[in-house]
This record gives structure tokens, sequence and C-alpha cells, in this order.
């Protein structure tokens, strides 16, 4: 057996599993052949050897060039060179990856294999298959109480809340998806809790409570449901909040106070200065209430379309005994749900944060700008001229 020196420890160990950093942010791999380039590939999840395997590893490699080119280095004179694209092998990328000393074609190697990782996260993710009908059960909480008259957007059940716009966000497309994994530290699908979302807008700090308490009071929110690290209040002091509340008289009534009553009582409610919990990438001057909440979803068992296919071709064909001797209903019958909890976004908005959302530091293109910055840093290490080399 040939000696191996086991110390000192690798990144992968220093870095990732003992402490708590992301693959991606290596910056460089510990592959030196074309075997083990394979071996590494195999275990990663894809045999090369399977031709059907082999080609989605290029399909997701030519899509890595085409993001890095059209996204990353939109706007810099950079280019991907051409020793790294083009290439009849993807494997190679990985060898180049470790190559000591460190060089630029090992840098593009890594910056193409950092955005191949979370592309295989993002077309592996399996919500997405059934988003449709996940969208559908999710929303559908929310529309049986939203109601539109006459350009308005109202919550109407066991009493009526005024809303100043509603919004739906249906997906993330694929590029959201990459920029947005690109700058998580946990770099997976799974943690994008905002593939799908709702904002509701009211008129001010008061409306925003009015929404949030129509929304638990008709049960389309859970809190056994809330997930409490996703939580963000950037808009409500809590401890006046906590004070108006226990001044108030009995059966007091919003709709009892005046226009200017009302404006007095939301701006001493309003958090003043930036809420503790920021993101990053949003703007300062971005305020809303937002939160993840999970929605119990049940979808049918994947044999039950296919045995319910399968019956309608016998009936089609009339031959109905044949599906009856085979028990196809019963079968049908016995077929389990598939059932999970899936997170959506909710963010609740005063109109003059809505309409700061629309225009300046905190318009969601101002957002999506800090994102591809963050992640330019973060793929292109080594490559972009502020970067150390």
């Amino acid at each position: 057996m040939t000696p191996h020196a086991l110390f000192p420890m690798p990144p992968e160990v220093t870095q990732v599993i003992l402490g708590g950093g992301s693959p991606i942010d290596l910056d460089s791999l510990r592959i030196h052949s074309p075997g083990e380039a394979r071996n590494f590939a195999l275990n990663y999840g894809y045999d090369m050897d399977v031709p059907v395997q082999r080609a989605a590893v290029m399909r997701v490699y030519e899509d890595a060039v085409d993001f890095l080119e059209a996204v990353v280095l939109e706007g810099t004179s950079l280019h991907v060179p051409l020793e790294v694209r083009d290439l009849p092998d993807p494997l190679d990328l990985l060898v180049w990856a470790s190559d000591r000393p460190r060089n630029l074609r090992g840098r593009w190697s890594c910056a193409i294999l950092r955005v191949m990782h979370t592309l295989f996260h993002v077309d592996h993710n399996v919500n997405l298959r059934f988003l449709p009908e996940i969208q559908r059960q999710v929303f559908s909480r929310y529309d049986q109480y939203l109601v539109c008259e006459e350009g308005r957007w109202f919550l109407r059940g066991a009493y009526e809340v005024p809303l100043v716009a509603m919004e739906r966000k249906e997906n993330k497309d694929r590029v959201s998806m990459l920029l947005k994994m690109l700058h998580k530290p946990e770099n997976v699908a799974e943690t994008i809790y905002d593939q799908i979302g709702i904002r509701l807008v009211a008129e001010d700090q008061l409306g925003v409570l009015m929404v949030i308490r129509f929304l638990l009071d008709h049960h389309v929110l859970m809190p056994t449901h809330i997930k409490p690290s996703r939580s963000r209040n950037l808009m409500i002091d809590m401890e006046a909040l906590a004070a108006w509340s226990e001044a108030t008289p009995p059966f007091f009534r919003i709709q009892d106070l005046g226009p200017e009553e009302r404006q007095a009582l939301s701006q001493t409610l309003a958090i003043k200065g930036p809420g503790k919990d920021q993101n990053p990438f949003s703007s300062k001057d971005y305020s809303a209430i937002q939160f993840t909440a999970r929605t119990l979803v049940r979808l049918p068992s994947p044999a039950t379309r296919a045995l319910e296919t399968l019956q309608e071709r016998l009936q089609t064909m009339g031959d109905t005994e044949l599906s009856d001797l085979v028990r196809i209903p019963e079968l049908i019958q016995d077929q389990e749900e598939f059932t999970f909890f899936f997170a959506h976004e909710v963010q609740v908005m005063e109109q003059s944060g809505f309409q700061s959302s629309r225009s300046g530091p905190a318009s969601h293109s101002e957002y999506k700008q800090r994102q591809r910055d963050a992640a330019r840093r973060r793929v292109l290490q080594g490559i972009l001229q502020e970067e150390p080399c």
C-alpha cells in the first residue's frame, strides 16, 4: 500500500466541513488526473459513461458558460477564454481547477464549476417539477378572500380590509435563482424560500397590521407554520405597538379614527431606522414586514395518473373486462397522496414603501444589481482586478 500523507488537512475539511463555509468558495480542487475527475463526477451523481448523464453534464456546462457571458460578465471587459469553453469533455475543468501553481486557466475553470454546481442544484430541485400545482394550492388560500372591484383590491371575509395593491410572485426564473444562490452561503435551491410569494400593500402601518390580523383570523396564515428564522420586521416599532395596545380602550375600532389621528398613530408605530434583520442586498429605504409561511401541499401519486390513462385507453378500446380483471379502479384508490410542506414568502407593505420599491435605491432593479455584483465577486475570485490572486 502506497503511503499517503493525511496532514495537513485540505481546505475541504478546514473550510467546509469544520469551518462551515461553502464549497463554491474553495479556490481550487485536488483532482490531478482524468481518472480522478471521472470518479469525482460519478460520486457527485453523474456517470460519464452513460450517454444521457453525460449529455446532461454537457448541457449544464454550456449553460454555465452562457450565464457567465450574459449575466456575470455583463458590463465588464472580461470574456470566458476560448481555452475553457466549447470543451468536448468538461471533466477537464476539474483537473485544471486543481493546477498548482495557480494560473488563469485554473481560475476560469473554478468560475465555470461554481456556476455548474449551482445549476445542478437548481435543476434537481424536486419542487420545481410540481410548481404549477403547488402555486395553485398556495394561492387558493388567499384567492378565496381577495376581491377586486373597480380596480381596487380588498380582503373580504368576516370583515373587510382595503388594499392599495396586490402582487403575486409566481416563480423565479432560472437566472434569478442562479443569482440568488450564488450569493447565498448555503448555495442550494432548497433554501430559496421565495420561489413563489405574495405581496399585499396597505394604506399605512395600521393597515399593515389589519392585513396580518385578517390573514390570521381567517386561517390563511397559520402561526404554527411560520418559519421563525425567516421573519423580518422592517416597519413596526414593537415597543410602541405594545404601549399603544395596552392603552387602547375596550371596543376600539380603527374606523373611528379621523385621517389626522390615523396618520399620527401610524407614524408613532413606524420603526425608526433600519431593522436589525435588514437583508444586506436591500436598500436601507426598504420597508416591509416579510415572513415565510409553509403550506401542506397534497399531490396525487405519480402512479395514479398512469393508471387513469391506462383505464381510459382500455375504455376507448372497449375492453372494460381487462380493466376490471387487473382491478385498475381499486389500484387507483390504493395510491397514497404525496404530501409535503412548501414554503412561500409573504410581504406586507404600506403604500409609501411600496412606491419607493418601484424606483431609487429600494427598487427591485437596484436590488438585483447588488445581487449581480455580489455573485460576480464570488464567482470570479482571483480573476477580477480587485480580487487578490
